[in-house]
């Protein structure tokens, strides 16, 4: 047999009276004049417990009909579903004028999460990157928090991930004092400083702290804090707007304009000497682009090796520290090709051609075997990237004349950069690095039959033997130009084709009429000193 217990109706009353004497508490239950149960005497530790009991169950219930927003009133409720803290300390209450500590907060928080699968039959694809499993995670937070300690520090904080501008996600803590303190105010986190003088502009969007003080009828107000916003002075004029800028030398456009060889670099100022006349016969026919896959993309990756000193015939470009003999194989001034040295990736399947790579270099496992034995760094003679992304042509620009391409995006520091290019002069066709179309398959079929299986290239695989059967894909690399390592090293000379001539001054649609550039030099005197 079950029970069910049903609430006491409200005429069943519970009355607890209390004995001087005998310092005990006494529980009646009663129905209008009649006592229904025997009295429970109760010590003063058992009758706060039992309070306390009933105040805790009182608290949770009314919260529980708060939440669930079905009695009436409970949209009050709603609004204090987090409790007041209290603490019992009279040091705390002399600091903060009270003792409770209370936190407000409003906003919504939103959450959109799923697991995005592709898969491509692509036999171009290695078969590990012919399917794709992430994650698609979003979030949307809109957050206002008040909280108050005491009477005299606030604490206020906005924080929105869809907002405009990031000066609207604000915290500020502010502690107040009474009227008789010489600390009038202290403000801590995005403060302002606005001034009453036409002389002085005062500041906004400051993140720091800032202090009131009262001396008699002395007020001073100190602020020490970073400037988040800028003022500038803005002249309109026939509906375009002149703005003054300044720049530093070492406030080029890093990590986004690169030379695709050391000749370009060196011949640079050759050929524009009569701009705007460009006095070569260079014309760049084809070029792809390869950087580090950061966003996952499947579509267009392949594994890279990287060379620095492919296509270069100047000794100087070289950055092997030992340098074979007969490793270069052109003048000094020859057009980038990869038949100018030994780091020729045509030589791998044509032994017609001179190369010290060989096939041990197409395997990821294997690059360092690929160079024949010459001593080369990781990460400085060659970087390995695997899965890299071939960038689209709207994603840079390429000057097919001077040799060099501007990237939409500025790279990261661990980022890498390979390209290849095909260009012409005079007809003749020279090439620098491998593109994916040159015959080099992404994957090289291996298969497995057991004993006395055969392997074959291409889709060819052996016949007979036992043991299971199936096709092994091995990823085979491209080799390409090294423009940018993830290892960052001024003394190499891939570091000098990174261009350092091109400054961003924020500006679009520029017009040619009354635009001035005065470029300053400063040559500083050296200092006397006492020895």
């Amino acid at each position: 047999m079950g029970r069910m217990d049903l609430p006491n109706p409200t005429s069943i009353q519970n009355l607890y009276e209390y004995d001087p004497i005998t310092e005990r508490y006494i529980l009646t239950r009663t129905l209008g004049e009649f006592n229904i149960s025997y009295p429970i005497i109760l010590t003063p530790e058992e009758y706060q417990e039992l309070v306390l009991r009933e105040q805790m169950k009182a608290y949770f219930k009314e919260k529980i009909d708060a939440a669930d927003g079905r009695k009436e009133g409970s949209e009050e409720g709603q609004k204090n579903l987090l409790p007041t803290f209290y603490v019992n300390s009279n040091f705390f209450e002399t600091v903060f004028g009270g003792n409770t500590i209370e936190v407000i907060p409003q906003g919504t928080v939103e959450m959109d999460m799923g697991l995005l699968f592709t898969k491509q039959d692509n036999p171009s694809f290695s078969p590990r990157n012919r399917s794709n499993l992430s994650f698609d995670f979003d979030q949307r937070i809109s957050l206002s928090l008040l909280g108050k300690v005491g009477e005299r520090l606030q604490v206020t904080a906005n924080y929105d991930t869809q907002s405009t501008f990031d000066f609207q996600n604000v915290i500020k803590l502010e502690y107040t004092p009474t009227e008789d303190d010489i600390i009038q105010k202290i403000e801590v986190g995005n403060v302002s400083m606005p001034l009453n003088s036409s002389l002085i502009q005062g500041a906004q969007s400051l993140f720091g702290v800032k202090t009131e003080l009262q001396f008699g009828r002395t007020t001073i107000t100190g602020v020490f804090s970073e400037q988040k916003s800028e003022t500038r002075s803005v002249v309109a004029e026939g509906g375009a707007t002149v703005t003054e800028f300044e720049l530093f030398a070492l406030d080029y456009d890093d990590n986004r304009h690169f030379f695709l060889a050391h000749y370009f670099r060196d011949n640079y100022d050759r050929v524009l000497a009569q701009y705007p006349f460009i006095n070569s016969n260079v014309q760049i026919t084809r070029a792809e682009v390869w950087i580090t896959n950061r966003n996952t993309t499947t579509n267009d990756v392949r594994n890279i090796i990287a060379l620095q000193d492919i296509g270069e015939s100047d000794p100087t470009n070289i950055g092997l520290n030992v340098v074979p003999g007969g490793f270069i194989n052109a003048s000094r001034n020859a057009f980038p090709d990869n038949s100018n040295n030994d780091f020729n990736p045509f030589g791998i399947e044509d032994p017609s051609q001179q190369s010290i790579l060989n096939s041990a270099i197409r395997d990821i496992a294997t690059v360092q075997a690929g160079f024949s034995g010459v001593p080369v760094s990781d990460g400085i003679d060659y970087v390995t990237l695997e899965n890299a992304r071939k960038l689209q042509p709207n994603e840079y620009q390429l000057n097919s004349q001077l040799g060099y391409i501007s990237l939409n995006q500025r790279l990261n520091n661990d980022e890498v950069l390979g390209v290849a290019f095909q260009f012409t002069v005079n007809g003749k066709v020279f090439q620098v690095g491998e593109f994916s179309t040159d015959g080099v398959e992404a994957t090289n079929g291996v298969f497995n039959n057991g004993e006395g299986g055969q392997s074959g290239q291409g889709g060819q695989g052996g016949q007979g033997g036992q043991g299971g059967e199936g096709e092994i894909g091995i990823s085979q690399n491209l080799i390409v130009k090294l423009l940018k390592s993830n290892i960052t090293n001024v003394n190499e000379p891939v570091w000098d084709i990174m261009m350092k001539n091109i400054y961003p001054i924020g500006a679009f649609q520029l017009e040619q009429e009354d635009f001035r550039m005065n470029i300053l030099y400063t040559d500083p005197s050296p200092l006397n000193y006492m020895t």
